[in-house]
């Protein structure tokens, strides 16, 4: 097994999703934890067997300097040899929102337990469900299962493929389009469709956002979920009433409290509605009803 590195970097709240997409690239597992009592969040990455150890020195260089970073708020060491992926899947604990209860393969549920149950196993793609975004998703998820029977579910930027496999638990009648712009991702999904044996009500595609061929009317979407940052939500939203129906709902997660006012002045004005908001610590997640103008 070739050596992997650990990096360990100490940012900002503001800065975390900066280090966290730059890191991505050179890393097969990222974390990010608050310090307690501090300003201060911890991103843990481990990087992957084939990255090029002066790639990552790059990579931490360009960080540091781009965020002013003192000597003491990183370190990269190396790693003894050991399955350090499987390590962090192991210590994966069960989670439990609402209805449902993600876990993985070496924790499934042994008898029938009455929960929605979602086996994960997130590899190299983001969405374990730990993270307070994806957990703001499923808390919508279930909110909309209240009023919502959808058809036609499109998740843009589905990580681990979570929330499509979540959407199928609620609604198994439906089918669902995964999108996502890392193969990694892709990949993860694919293979979390096999594990949870849903590959007749989920696809999983390649995309950089939206698709390019826009559906006809009768084939639009009536739930899309967008679990994604706050920045290509607004770059996305003038594109979204092409895929959503009149009358469709949107939940949009990523995003932090502060940039709430901007996110839905965007939204409003192209005619999207707030039916209902969640916060879990410092982060947000929408429901929104489309209306055609």
């Amino acid at each position: 097994m070739n050596k992997r590195l650990q990096i360990n970097i100490k940012v900002l709240q503001k800065d975390i999703n900066i280090v966290s997409a730059r890191l991505e690239s050179c890393t097969d597992a990222l974390s990010t934890f608050e310090l307690s009592g501090t300003e201060f969040w911890e991103i843990n990455g481990i990087t992957k067997t084939t990255s090029d150890e002066d790639e990552v020195n790059a990579v931490v260089k360009e960080l540091v300097q781009k965020l002013n970073l003192q000597p003491t708020d990183f370190s990269i060491e190396m790693l003894p040899d050991r399955d350090w992926l499987a390590q962090n899947r192991m210590s994966f604990p069960r989670l439990y929102y609402g209805r449902f209860l993600i876990h993985g393969s070496h924790n499934r549920p042994k008898t029938a337990n009455g929960f929605l149950n979602i086996e994960l196993e997130a590899g190299r793609a983001f969405g374990s469900g730990s993270h307070e975004s994806t957990a703001g998703c499923l808390f919508s998820l279930l909110h909309l299962f209240k009023i919502i029977s959808p058809k036609r579910i499109m998740d843009l930027g589905c990580g681990s493929g979570i929330l499509s496999l979540a959407s199928v638990k609620l609604w198994p009648l439906a089918k669902t389009l995964a999108l996502d712009i890392d193969y990694d991702a892709v990949k993860t999904t694919l293979e979390n469709i096999q594990v949870n044996k849903v590959w007749r009500q989920i696809r999983c595609k390649h995309s950089n956002g939206f698709p390019r061929a826009r559906p006809g009317t009768s084939k639009k979407y009536d739930l899309i979920v967008a679990n994604i940052l706050a920045k290509p939500l607004v770059a996305l939203a003038p594109h979204s009433s092409n895929f959503l129906r009149s009358g469709g709902h949107i939940v949009l997660s990523g995003l932090l409290r502060t940039q709430e006012r901007e996110i839905l002045a965007v939204y409003n004005s192209l005619g999207f509605r707030l039916v209902s908001r969640k916060r879990l610590k410092e982060w947000t997640t929408f429901i929104l009803k489309y209306k055609r103008t």
